[in-house]
């Protein structure tokens, strides 16, 4: 799907509020989201889990409505509403029929405006999130990130799971959940994008009238602190597998040198040909889960290798993971490596706006990111100029396993896990 130079427009409200979106005249619907600047990593100390717990009671009743009828509102006109919190972010999002824009406006902005946060809502949701905890604690695959997170950022924002734990969940009081949505969704913090059949104007126009009701007297969001690395965390617990991920801070999304760094984690253990899946799966089946990861958020970042193998086999596992990353670090990656993740880099970027949804989501990501949208040819560009150079000097600083951090979970002893780290 082609990319117009005069597709992508964005209007900054009087108030603050910023509209971005894309104008795609062949299709039929459109893809509508707003993005709040703040996420879990902007929690007080006491009140970890709050932004999430945010994001479920926005569902939960208006004046206008109770929880059933703004489900039934959405549906009736034929949309698909999503929601999620991440670290950084909080994101309410809903697809409709281009001729359901200014209503689906209309209903996003019940959600984020005028929701009332009923007492009764809240008690009910709190056992639906513990719920949730309980069923994510049954988890170790999914678990296993937020103990990296913890490890890098111990006691510090970006430390702590974002779904918090049941003894947070259940403390909250109404007020602390108002005074949350007052700093999170204050307008300066809000980014609403739309992505489809549309015109620029009238959905600023729209939104503008809509979203009049966001919180002008939020105080704030205090980004929190950074928090201290742990090189050590391993919960010892029964099952099949040893879940672990080793990996180290690495630089903020914004950064250039993040270009390189995603360079290199394609070739350590992104895709079917990464030294990590070929030498541990492929050429040893020594584990079915191997791979490699990286994370951008404001001000840090994260590169990891992380996997899963039986008990017997995970000291082998651990020993080929550290030869690996080593000899990438000391030896470099080849002219095919460096040419093949390229391709392979710039092809996920132009396969990611292949829909509304995409689409509305890339506005959003550049704009929390750089602060502007670029187009895709900018970034393809921008990818080109990395050199094996510039991918050697990240691996260089980035990959010295010294610095790095080990986390695991599963059915071994802390002492197993110190050996076959070779402490």
């Amino acid at each position: 799907m082609s990319e117009r130079a005069d597709a992508i427009r964005r209007t900054v409200l009087p108030d603050g509020l910023t509209v971005i979106t894309e104008a795609m005249p062949d299709v039929e619907s459109v893809a509508l989201g707003v993005w709040a600047d703040a996420g879990s990593s902007d929690e007080s100390p006491d009140e970890h889990g709050i932004a999430h717990c945010l994001e479920h009671m926005l569902f939960k009743g208006t004046a206008r409505y109770d929880a059933y009828a703004l489900a039934a509102a959405i549906e009736d006109i034929g949309g698909h509403v999503d929601a999620y919190t991440e670290r950084e972010l909080t994101h309410v999002g809903a697809r409709v029929l281009a001729e359901q824009l200014p209503a689906a406006i209309d209903m996003l902005s019940e959600f984020i405006c005028r929701s009332t946060f009923p007492p009764d809502e809240m008690e009910r949701e709190r056992q639906v999130i513990i719920e949730e905890i309980r069923k994510y604690d049954g988890m170790p695959e999914e678990r296993i990130y937020d103990l990296m997170m913890a490890a890098l950022w111990h006691g510090g924002a970006l430390g702590h799971a974002i779904l918090g734990t049941e003894d947070s969940v259940r403390g909250f009081t109404r007020e602390q959940l108002v005074a949350c949505w007052r700093r999170h969704f204050t307008p300066s913090l809000v980014i609403i994008t739309a992505a489809g059949k549309l015109d620029h104007d009238a959905v600023t126009a729209r939104v503008a009238a809509a979203f009049a009701d966001l919180p002008r007297d939020g105080e704030g969001c205090d980004r929190g602190a950074a928090g201290a690395t742990l090189p050590l965390l391993h919960e010892e617990e029964d099952g099949e597998q040893v879940h672990f991920t080793w990996g180290a801070r690495a630089f903020p999304a914004a950064d250039d040198r993040v270009f390189p760094l995603a360079l290199a984690d394609i070739v350590l253990g992104a895709t079917s040909t990464s030294r990590l899946f070929q030498e541990v799966r492929e050429k040893r089946g020594l584990a079915y889960d191997i791979g490699s990861y990286l994370m951008g958020f404001r001000q840090t970042g994260l590169l990891a290798a992380t996997g899963a193998t039986s008990p017997a086999l995970f000291s082998d596992v651990i020993a080929l993971v550290r030869a690996v990353i080593t000899d990438l670090r000391e030896g470099g990656i080849t002219e095919r490596e460096w040419q093949r993740a390229k391709t392979q880099m710039k092809s996920g970027m132009a396969l990611a706006l292949e829909s509304t949804a995409d689409r509305m989501r890339r506005l959003a990501q550049h704009q929390l990111t750089w602060g502007e949208v670029y187009p895709l040819n900018a970034l393809l560009a921008r990818i080109d100029r990395v050199t094996l150079d510039d991918v050697h000097a990240v691996l260089d600083s980035r990959c010295d396993l010294d610095q790095w951090s080990f986390v695991s979970i599963g059915p071994v002893e802390a002492s197993a896990v110190r050996a076959a780290l070779g402490g």
